[in-house]
């Protein structure tokens, strides 16, 4: 017995593949092309056009599925012949069965039940079929604009919004007449100011460095929100205008439309569980348009390449739901048996990894640049503190270092202002009674201010001044006094 090993076989096979292809070369010359049907009823003129010549006898053929044949004969030197058919697709398979045509090219669905009849090259489409309704909008939903962020993102942005608000005020009413007055006017200014800069049209004037480190970040936190909100919301109407699905029509019992293709009706019946009397057969895609204008049918069910050309075609009237209910695509058909079908295989893949294939679909079903994307189905969910909580950290540090640094700073004002006027500290002294001291300061500190300037220390007190020291220091002298008393 011979054995072979591997290489050797494949040595052999790929010299019978090429010897196939040259048979095929020499027995259809340029003098006896093949003869191959093309289908006159094509979808659209976007996968087969057939127009007439000035010559009678001869046609000019173009399309999608005609440019990838075209590209296909290039690489194997194929000498070929088209010829217009005029009956349905299953005739023509026939006829290619029967040797009546060599093959046939267009926009015809690998199924398994032509398999037995003829044989097909590897799809050069997208397999399947797809769910095709109409853009309209549905019930208006009056909570809607609350849906963009969730809960916890609301209570979260209110959190920090009232801690700038306090941040902003603690900063500025001391030096800014704007912030201050009656604690109730104070609250109300910075209020406005924090709530006013969601919109960018805040007016009031900030004199505290502090402070505008604080609007600064503030303002960005703003920027990032409102943009996400605004995107997040736009997002939501959008895909509310995507209806229905495929529960909704069996549960309505919905009539649905499909292109008159055999295999479709009885998926629909068998797979997807329609009614019979539901299913609306339709002759071409331009009866798609009347029936769903007239209110006739509620979508259709189309092979998935057909329903990109529509949503192509009429994206702000119509658009893909749902997933791509799974097919053989389009390929092109041969005899049973044919010795040039796997070569034909292979170059459609050679196509695909060359991007020559991507090209022609470009070519003829490039999208509008005004198009909503038809395969935007997807439901999209609020947008959670998980995205922004990096931001909203960044927020509050900043603004609570701001305050502590301004903190800092007004003890150390404290202690020099305390300094200049003789006042000694006992060193027992309470944090309790420190504290005080401190919010006393704050409060005489705003009457102390001339105009809306920061509290002015580095000249020595005279005698006048010292008479007329602030009431709360008057108060800490006379507690020291009677505590030394006692």
């Amino acid at each position: 017995l011979t054995t072979f090993n591997t290489a050797s076989i494949i040595s052999f096979l790929l010299l019978l593949s090429h010897g196939w292809v040259a048979e095929a070369n020499n027995l259809h010359s340029t003098e006896n092309p093949m003869i191959i049907g093309v289908p006159r009823e094509s979808f659209g003129d976007m996968f087969v056009k057939i127009e007439p010549t000035k010559n009678p006898d001869e046609n000019k053929y173009d399309g999608f599925c005609i440019d990838v044949f075209v590209e296909v004969a290039k690489k194997l030197k194929l000498q070929y012949q088209f010829v217009a058919f005029n009956g349905s697709y299953n005739d023509l398979i026939h006829c290619v069965a029967n040797k009546t045509f060599d093959a046939a090219v267009g926009d015809i669905t690998i199924l398994a039940d032509r398999w037995g009849l003829v044989d097909f090259s590897a799809p050069f489409t997208e397999s399947g079929m797809s769910l095709v309704a109409r853009l309209k909008p549905e019930t208006p939903n009056p909570f809607m604009v609350w849906m963009p962020f969730t809960m916890e993102m609301w209570v979260v942005t209110g959190a920090i919004l009232i801690y700038t608000i306090f941040i902003i005020w603690f900063l500025e009413h001391r030096s800014n007449s704007e912030f201050s007055g009656p604690w109730k006017d104070q609250l109300g200014n910075a209020l406005w100011f924090t709530f006013s800069s969601i919109f960018l049209s805040q007016r009031e004037k900030i004199q505290n460095n502090y402070t505008r480190v604080v609007v600064i970040v503030w303002l960005f936190v703003v920027l990032v929100l409102t943009e996400s909100y605004a995107a997040s919301l736009t997002s939501m109407l959008t895909v509310s205008r995507l209806r229905p699905n495929i529960e909704q029509l069996r549960r309505t019992n919905a009539k649905v439309g499909y292109y008159r293709t055999t295999y479709i009706s009885e998926y629909l019946q068998k797979v997807l569980r329609f009614k019979g009397e539901n299913i609306i057969e339709l002759e071409d895609k331009y009866n798609y348009l009347t029936e769903f204008k007239s209110g006739n049918i509620s979508a259709a069910f189309v092979e998935a390449p057909y329903a990109k050309d529509i949503a192509r075609q009429y994206c702000k009237q119509y658009t893909i739901i749902g997933p791509t209910y799974r097919f053989g695509g389009f390929g092109f058909v041969f005899q049973k048996g044919s010795p040039i079908t796997a070569n034909v295989s292979e170059a459609i893949q050679r196509l695909l990894e060359n991007g020559t294939l991507k090209k022609l679909e470009d070519k003829y079903f490039a999208p509008s640049s005004e198009c909503l994307n038809p395969q935007t189905t997807k439901t999209n969910d609020s947008l959670s503190l998980h995205s922004f909580w990096v931001l909203y950290l960044f927020s509050a540090a900043t603004s609570t270092i701001c305050f502590l640094l301004f903190t800092i700073r007004l003890l150390k004002n404290q202690r020099h202002q305390e300094d200049q006027q003789g006042i000694i500290r006992p060193s027992d002294e309470s944090d309790w009674n420190k504290m005080l001291g401190l919010l006393q300061y704050l409060k005489s500190a705003e009457t102390s201010i001339p105009g809306k300037g920061a509290p002015t220390f580095g000249h020595a007190p005279n005698d006048t001044e010292m008479c007329e020291m602030p009431h709360s220091v008057f108060i800490q002298r006379k507690f020291r006094l009677n505590s030394s008393t006692i």
